[in-house]
C-alpha cells in the first residue's frame, strides 16, 4: 500500500508540474505606453501612460490569459481608463530529439492575441482601441525535477492589427522574455514565481494610432 501511494504521488507531481499545471496569478508591472515618432499628434493629443499595469492571470500548460485594468491622468489632469487582454499558447518542439518531459531546450511556436484600449486625452482625438492576432517563435529552456521547476523563454512575434470594425489596420510586433520558478507543495499544490518583460509596437495605416508599450514585472501564482 505504501509503494502504491508513493507512485501515485510521484505521478501526480509529474502530471501537475510538467504536462498540465494550472495556476491563478497576479502581477504588477512598470509600464510606459507612449506615441511612436511616426505619430503626428502633438504631446497634447497623445496618449501617455506611465502608471503601474496590474494583471490577473490564468495559466495552464503553455497557455496564458491576462486581463488588466488601470486608470491614469491625461495631460490635462483628467482621469482616463485603459483595458488590456492578452492570450497566448505555445507548442514546444524539442531541439534534443527526446520526449518533452526529458529535454531541456525547445523551439516554441506561439499563437497569440491581444486587445488594448486606452482613452485619448480629448474628445477630438481618437481612442486607442486595437485588437491583434499573430504568430511568434524563439527559444525556451525547461528543467523539472521532484523539488523544483524552472522555465525560461524569449519569443518574438508578428501580428495583424485592426481597430474594431473600422478601416484602420496595420501590424504589431512584440518581443517578450519570461523566467518562471515552480515550487511544489509550498502552498496548496505549489507556487509559481515569475518575471516577464514585453515590448510592443503598433504600426497602423492611420498614423495617429502608432504607439508603443513596454512593461515588466513579477508574477505570483498558486497552482491548483
Amino acid at each position: 500500500m505504501v509503494a502504491t501511494f508513493s507512485l501515485a504521488q510521484d505521478f501526480g507531481y509529474e502530471y501537475a508540474m510538467i504536462s498540465e499545471y494550472r495556476a491563478l496569478a497576479v502581477s504588477r508591472n512598470l509600464q510606459e505606453f507612449s506615441a511612436r515618432s511616426s505619430n503626428p499628434f502633438a504631446d497634447s493629443g497623445r496618449i501617455s501612460i506611465s502608471t503601474a499595469l496590474p494583471f490577473v492571470e490564468y495559466r495552464q500548460n503553455n497557455g496564458r490569459m491576462a486581463v488588466g485594468y488601470q486608470t491614469f491622468s491625461d495631460i490635462y489632469g483628467n482621469s482616463r481608463e485603459s483595458f488590456s487582454v492578452y492570450v497566448e499558447s505555445h507548442s514546444d518542439f524539442s531541439l534534443e530529439g527526446t520526449k518533452q518531459s526529458q529535454g531541456h531546450w525547445f523551439i516554441p511556436v506561439a499563437v497569440a492575441a491581444n486587445y488594448v484600449r486606452a482613452d485619448a486625452p480629448g474628445k477630438k482625438q481618437e481612442d486607442f482601441d486595437i485588437g491583434s492576432f499573430g504568430l511568434g517563435t524563439g527559444i525556451k529552456f525547461k528543467h523539472f525535477d521532484r523539488s523544483i521547476g524552472i522555465q525560461a523563454f524569449v519569443i518574438g512575434s508578428f501580428y495583424y492589427a485592426s481597430e474594431g470594425f473600422s478601416t484602420d489596420y496595420g501590424t504589431q510586433t512584440s518581443l517578450c522574455a519570461e523566467v518562471q520558478l515552480f515550487i511544489p507543495e509550498l502552498v496548496f499544490e505549489g507556487i509559481l514565481i515569475g518575471y516577464r518583460f514585453e515590448t510592443q509596437q503598433w504600426n497602423m495605416n492611420n498614423n495617429t494610432l502608432d504607439y508603443q508599450r513596454m512593461y515588466n514585472g513579477f508574477v505570483l501564482g498558486f497552482l491548483f
